[in-house]
């Protein structure tokens, strides 16, 4: 009977351990993604960010967050001018976006059972955007280029260079964004290394818009630099709770 429990005993204390080896120990580093299966903005699967851990022990951790996207877009144009001449004409449109984000972190995790545990901490760091818009025209022997800093649209449609201000109409995308958050979420250890979990967090968001330039020139004539020289000074503030349906996948090493 007393070798039976011993026997008993042995294998609970084997089988805890081999569940306690699922969970990150002192020296463990970890890399995941997070995702979003679920269609937003008419994007299926986005990945939002790579997230590198490093932790001091079973319960403290340190986190990198590293996210960054670039998004284009062309249309071209031509045709005819009902002017008598036959004059032909053509224009093309390129629109680029891109954005880099670098997050400092801590967590502090609790066990909850064998696989799962959950932690809150928090995260600083920025996102900077960058933009540009260039469009490119000509009307018989007449030619426009313009660049336009700082800036993105599909069209350009609200911009008129005859206009007292030509620039009123058009908001600034590039921008330096300072990130703070308080966050908390769950990991569930499902296969050695292999883990899976999600994410939300109250966060504080501090813009300051970089701004709008233009150059080139417009039928042929370079443009008067001061006429469409931008001084205004713009910022912005979002504070939110965000519970994004993301799902985090990452591996342990």
């Amino acid at each position: 009977m007393k070798k039976l429990l011993l026997a008993t005993a042995v294998c609970l204390l084997a089988s805890a351990n081999s569940f306690a080896q699922y969970k990150p120990e002192a020296g463990t580093v970890t890399t995941e993604i997070q995702f979003n299966p679920f269609n937003q903005d008419n994007e299926n699967f986005s990945i939002d960010g790579l997230k590198l851990r490093y932790f001091f022990n079973e319960k403290h951790a340190l986190r990198l967050n590293l996210g960054f996207g670039v998004s284009s877009n062309k249309f071209s144009d031509e045709g005819v001018l009902d002017d008598g001449n036959d004059t032909k004409w053509n224009s093309d449109l390129k629109s680029k976006t891109g954005n880099f984000t670098l997050g400092v972190g801590y967590e502090y995790h609790i066990d909850i059972a064998p696989r799962l545990s959950v932690y809150v901490g928090g995260e600083t760091g920025f996102t900077i955007t960058t933009a540009k818009t260039t469009v490119k025209g000509e009307t018989g022997s007449s030619e426009t280029d313009l660049t336009f800093k700082n800036y993105y649209d599909d069209n350009i449609s609200s911009f008129d260079p005859d206009e007292t201000d030509p620039l009123a109409g058009l908001a600034p995308t590039g921008a330096f964004t300072y990130n703070l958050k308080a966050l908390t979420g769950f990991d569930f250890y499902m296969y050695k290394g292999l883990y899976c979990g999600a994410e939300f967090s109250l966060g504080l968001q501090t813009s300051k818009y970089k701004n709008l330039k233009l150059e080139g020139k417009i039928d042929g004539t370079d443009i008067d630099k001061d006429k469409f020289k931008d001084d205004s000074k713009r910022t912005g503030l979002n504070l939110a709770f965000k519970a994004a349906p993301t799902i985090r996948l990452g591996w342990k090493f």
